[in-house]
């Protein structure tokens, strides 16, 4: 198979922590140069290759300035990677007022600006690569984590749609969808205990444990990094690929495309002790 054409300038956010900074890891002991992002620079790493960024995906004026800018340090980029993550756990009934809107703009928006100004240099320099990190909960949308699943099947929607409209050009575009993945997500989910919550008891809490004890088997985040250097080195990357655990990667997205939604949905509502 060939290899890709790509320079090696990376631009990826949330690369602070988990697959982010599994990826960092990687590709820099690869040779790669990464441009990396976080809210906090003082939480990203100090490795050789490796350049810091401040970004908050919130900002749109932000995100222009600060993409610019790391354009013009590393000549331009020949890869940005979707990465960054934020999950909120609640009912949907919560979650509208209270953190969806920021939300998306982290998960979608924000990724999407990205790309649009990623764009001109890939089709200039006639090769580039994009991959965006959504979720196996494209496939599953997990409840109470409504906005996360939303914004990810929105991110996973409109990577289809723009492989199609990149048709006729070098420009490679790639769905990369984790299961459970073992990172510090599950500490760092903002979990709302509003009014709005409370018919949602028991369930709710069922579902928190759920997730909890899911994790259990999750992957490490290294797995996921190692496919997505593989991507990078591939001539020909498929459009979409999952990866996690046996159950996930094999097992659950079989089972996606042969059962009815129905069957899912009553298969999610077992999984997470929704009666």
């Amino acid at each position: 198979m060939a290899t890709a054409s790509y320079s090696k300038t990376v631009f990826l956010t949330g690369a602070s922590s988990g697959i982010g900074l599994a990826v960092v890891k990687r590709l820099c002991a690869a040779g790669w140069e990464v441009w990396g992002t976080a809210r906090n620079v003082s939480r990203l790493p100090v490795l050789t290759g490796f350049h810091p960024v401040a970004l908050d995906l919130n900002d749109p004026e932000n995100i222009a300035a600060a993409f610019s800018a790391a354009a013009v340090e590393s000549g331009g980029f020949d890869v940005l990677i979707n990465n960054a993550g934020d999950v909120i756990n609640a009912p949907l009934e919560a979650l509208v007022q209270n953190g969806l809107r920021a939300q998306m703009e982290t998960l979608f928006f924000g990724p999407l600006e990205l790309i649009r100004l990623a764009l001109p240099e890939m089709r200039r320099r006639k090769a580039g690569m994009i991959i965006n990190v959504t979720s196996l909960a494209v496939q599953f949308p997990i409840p109470f984590n409504s906005g996360y699943s939303a914004a990810k099947a929105a991110l996973s929607s409109c990577s289809e749609c723009l492989r199609l409209e990149l048709t006729g050009t070098p420009i490679r575009l790639v769905d990369v969808q984790p299961g459970d993945v073992s990172t510090e997500i599950l500490n760092r989910t903002k979990e709302l205990n509003l009014p709005e919550c409370a018919p949602y008891e028991p369930m709710l809490a069922h579902a928190r444990a759920a997730e909890a004890d899911k994790m259990k088997a999750a992957c490490a985040p290294e797995k996921v990094a190692r496919l997505i250097q593989k991507l990078l080195n591939a001539g020909n990357p498929p459009p979409r690929v999952a990866v996690g655990n046996f159950f996930e990667a094999r097992l659950a997205t079989t089972a996606s495309r042969l059962l009815s939604r129905g069957m899912v949905e009553r298969l999610q509502r077992w999984m997470y002790g929704l009666k």
